[in-house]
């Protein structure tokens, strides 16, 4: 396992690899290691000046996740980044 500090490094390295204009952190309920550090990473993306959106769910348990209210954060943080949603037919 990487180190908070080593996966902020990994990330920002990423970002920057792929230039990413913004990120978005699933934090799993139902699995704690997978979400460790998850907060401390958030930080520093935005101490590095990139948009970072999170939102809570858990892949265990479905009733944990409220669909509507992540959809309007997406739509939200998309928004922010200048993005407009696309009309359907």
């Amino acid at each position: 396992y990487l180190s908070v500090e080593e996966k902020n490094d990994q990330l920002v390295k990423l970002v920057r690899q792929w230039h990413v204009d913004g990120m978005v952190f699933h934090l799993n309920r139902g699995c704690e290691a997978l979400a460790l550090g998850q907060m401390e990473n958030r930080l520093h993306l935005l101490k590095e000046g990139l948009p970072v959106m999170s939102y809570e769910g858990n892949t265990g348990d479905k009733r944990e996740f409220d669909e509507a209210e992540v959809v309007d954060r997406v739509e939200a943080f998309m928004e922010s980044l200048g993005l407009s949603k696309i009309a359907t037919t």
